[in-house]
């Protein structure tokens, strides 16, 4: 499979060095990502700006940030997409019409899992589903924050910290497209200076099913707000599109 990345930062990068000869190209508006991809030894194009017709790619993967989600209108006539930056679909009018111009075109739009897992049983019981509450916990300066000790920074709807937390808190995006949605699904955010992962615990309640699920994630070397199996999640993701036997 041919693979266009747009972004070229700790996600883009490891995927680029990691496919290798699947990337047709990269694209990037940073000079500062132009000086890393040329000194990457790469063997992919590198755009500024969204080549023409998806530099025909059968794969487009965003993974930049959720001000970059929006360019991939411009590939799903000719692509399927992956979106990393999760969190612009809590913007309704915006995955209202990704979907529809999927549709349209008969592509599909992949997300990850990402730093977290049960996904596929949350979306097993999303019509029985009564409370889903995660849980975040991550070192301060991950939240660009200074705390001296332990503190919640922040409680609300899934949709809300999406606007607030855009690169923290891309799992809830997931969990709530999965489960209840951005409104019903709950998200608390813990700042702790004593710990150095990034940890993820997910309390799910159906009328059939109660769920605890906890993930502690050590943060990537190059972006401690990235976990590093973000990273694993999203190659594993793209490998097994052309894999026969499907699990989950």
């Amino acid at each position: 499979m041919k693979i266009g990345i747009i972004g070229f930062g700790s996600i883009g990068s490891f995927l680029a060095r990691n496919l290798k000869s699947d990337v047709l190209w990269v694209m990037d508006n940073s000079p500062e990502a132009k000086k890393r991809f040329l000194s990457s030894n790469l063997k992919c194009k590198f755009f500024s700006s969204l080549p023409k017709k998806a530099g025909g790619a059968a794969l487009v993967v965003e993974a930049a940030s959720q001000q970059a989600v929006p360019l991939l209108s411009k590939c799903l006539p000719r692509c399927s997409v992956m979106v990393m930056s999760v969190g612009a679909l809590a913007d309704d009018k915006l995955r209202i019409s990704l979907l529809s111009m999927a549709k349209k075109h008969k592509r599909s739009i992949y997300i990850p899992s990402g730093a977290i897992g049960g996904t596929d049983a949350i979306s097993a019981l999303n019509g029985n589903l009564e409370t889903v509450l995660l849980e975040t916990t991550k070192p301060p300066a991950s939240l660009g924050r200074k705390d001296q000790r332990r503190a919640a920074v922040f409680e609300g709807s899934a949709r809300e910290a999406c606007g607030l937390f855009p690169q923290n808190v891309n799992v809830s995006a997931t969990l709530s497209l999965a489960g209840i949605g951005f409104d019903r699904t709950i998200v608390r955010i813990v700042s702790d200076p004593d710990t150095r992962a990034n940890t993820h615990k997910i309390f799910a309640r159906s009328k059939s099913c109660t769920m605890v699920l906890e993930f502690e994630n050590l943060p990537s070397e190059e972006n401690p707000k990235t976990s590093a199996l973000a990273l694993s999640s999203a190659l594993r993701r793209i490998e097994k599109m052309d894999e026969t036997l499907q699990i989950g």
